[in-house]
């Protein structure tokens, strides 16, 4: 991922309202992100997400094992 791919990426879930991005006045320059209150509570839906991936992985490494 480019720099420009991910600062477009971090200002598109900024301007969405699923993370804060706090700027540090500072030298060098310092920036955090952290997920807002309603992305918290999307970490539930990832967390399914996942399960459901590495069970999808597993079911296409058994059927290619079959074949």
């Amino acid at each position: 991922m480019t720099h420009t791919t991910l600062s477009r990426q971090l200002k598109t879930l900024e301007d969405e309202g699923l993370i804060i991005r706090t700027e540090y006045q500072q030298i060098p320059p310092k920036v955090e992100y952290s997920l807002s209150e309603i992305g918290e509570k999307f970490k539930n839906v990832l967390s399914v997400l996942e399960v459901w991936g590495n069970e999808y992985i597993q079911y296409l490494n058994n059927k290619s094992k079959i074949s």
